[in-house]
């Protein structure tokens, strides 16, 4: 900035001084430094300071202290990340507790770009006091700014917790709001290590959490239990539940729920973190705590359309490990009533629920899903004889693969995704590229390029395809038609030829 804009600069910050210059001032200051490079209007800025900026904001006039807002961030903007804070951290504290949000949101900005760009920029014990104040802003009353607080409290150094998380609590005293953005930074920080988890416990945050389960706020508990079930993932967080006896009163609370009034809003939370457990520790959940499977059970049997789309998508997860479908298979006739429930939706059923249906059964048979299985080699025959048994059920007149034909000949877009989905599951497995094979017209409609018209199901056929393109269930001529088929690709068309060849002459 020549030296005459420097001038200017200090000269309309005196203008300030005068509040009937005020938005005028304001102005000419954010049209000298605008447009201007960060190397020419930082020497000012540094020169005469903010000061007089921020004291436009101690007035009640909305007009005047967005605008202010406008030309500090215009000042923040010039500055290298972490520059601001470190040469402005008291005019940022004052910021972060101003009553206007929008001028919280300017501050808690700055700190954000800190954090997420390099943690190390503010280092302690200097600029504890900024961490402490973003910490107490995730019970702020505005969304935007609380969600900042979350993800830079979510995320500080490890030597910042101790006095963070006991300065937090004060979130603890305010509303559900408020409390549910602090437990989720407690669950956010207490999965990424043993030692915050403890430092968490220490201060009581889960025990407080836990306890919160008994209140008549139907979102609140469900809130809680997404959270918790976050948590029971890692090996840490489920043997604290376990041992604190939290996984045994949310049993018994789940036991509890056809006597509460509030059991059908309550059910479809409690399903999730019981699913969401189970998916990772099947035969420990399944031993110990039989009432969440007789709770997913029942919920097929009682077929109520309110909480079966939840069901589905739990009963899927739960069975898209090798162990997991084990330890459903070992459940007997409770499952394989369930199965044929499964089925019986997938043919009688609104077009939502079907869809769910199809993508719960693509869980169940599949066993691509599994990080954990071989990639290579031969499938467990104990899966190979269960899942082949499973997809008999979709039908016996027609064929299961008959009817499956015909879902994915389904017109809505939807369904025959879902269909596909369906189809590819079945075909990790030798009996279910047998039965394609035997399945009259099946390839044929397979290999039409003309049936699809969207992008999700071409690529979804095409996974299909790749798949077949090497069983020995087919004869060379079929395997040959597949290969080319993969060879051009999922996006493939006779109009691409065409043109390529026109280009060509």
């Amino acid at each position: 900035m020549a030296h005459r804009d420097t001038e200017l600069y200090a000269e309309f910050l005196d203008r300030l001084q005068r509040q009937e210059h005020v938005p005028a001032a304001l102005n000419e200051i954010k049209n000298l430094i605008q447009f201007k490079p960060a190397n020419e209007v930082i020497p000012a800025i540094r020169s005469a300071g903010i000061t007089k900026i921020v004291n436009c904001l101690n007035i009640s006039d909305e007009a005047q202290i967005d605008l202010t807002c406008e030309v500090l961030k215009i000042c923040f903007d010039k500055f290298d990340i972490g520059d601001v804070i470190k040469r402005y951290t008291g005019h940022i504290m004052y910021l972060l507790r101003h009553e206007k949000p929008c001028v919280r949101r300017l501050a808690v900005d700055e700190v954000y770009k800190c954090v997420t760009s390099d943690p190390g920029l503010l280092p302690l014990p200097q600029y504890i006091d900024i961490y402490v104040a973003v910490a107490q802003m995730v019970a702020d009353t505005d969304i935007t700014v609380a969600n900042k607080a979350i993800l830079i409290t979510s995320n500080l150094p490890f030597e910042a917790y101790l006095k963070v998380l006991s300065e937090m609590k004060i979130a603890l005293e305010y509303s559900v709001s408020s409390k549910c953005n602090a437990f989720e930074v407690v669950i956010n920080i207490s999965c990424k290590s043993v030692e915050l988890f403890k430092l968490c416990t220490d201060l009581g945050y889960l025990d407080f959490m836990i306890s919160e389960l008994n209140s008549n706020d139907v979102l609140y508990q469900m809130n809680i239990l997404e959270l918790l079930s976050s948590l029971a993932i890692k090996s840490h967080g489920i043997n604290y539940l376990v041992k604190n006896g939290a996984i045994q009163k949310i049993a018994e609370m789940i036991a509890d729920l056809p006597n509460n009034p509030l059991g059908g809003l309550l059910t479809p939370g409690y399903i999730k973190f019981f699913g969401c457990i189970a998916h990772h520790y099947p035969k420990d959940i399944f031993e110990k705590y039989p009432v969440l499977l007789d709770t997913l059970f029942q919920v097929f049997e009682s077929e109520d359309k309110a909480i079966l789309p939840v069901a589905l998508d739990t009963l899927g997860f739960v069975g898209a490990t090798i162990e997991g479908k084990l330890c459903l298979a070992a459940q007997g006739a409770k499952f394989i009533q369930t199965v044929d429930k499964v089925a019986q939706l997938i043919r009688n059923s609104p077009n939502e629920i079907k869809v769910r249906a199809l993508y719960c059964f693509a869980h169940l048979i599949s066993v691509d899903n599994d990080p954990n299985a071989p990639k290579s080699g031969p499938i467990d025959h104990r899966v190979t004889l269960m899942t082949r048994e499973w997809f008999r059920s979709l039908s016996s007149r027609p064929p299961s693969m008959e009817t499956l034909f015909g879902i994915c000949k389904n017109p809505f877009p939807d369904i025959k995704l879902a269909a596909f989905t369906f189809l590819n599951a079945v075909c990790q497995h030798q009996w279910g590229e047998e039965l394609v094979a035997r399945e009259a017209g099946f390839v044929e409609y397979l290999l039409d390029r003309s049936i699809d018209h969207t992008k999700q199901s071409k690529e979804a056929k095409f996974d299909v395809i790749k798949r077949l393109a090497n069983s020995p269930a087919f004869d060379p001529n079929i395997l040959q038609r597949l290969q080319s088929y993969v060879e051009q690709g999922p996006f493939y068309s006779d109009t691409t030829l065409q043109v390529a060849m026109e280009e060509g002459d």
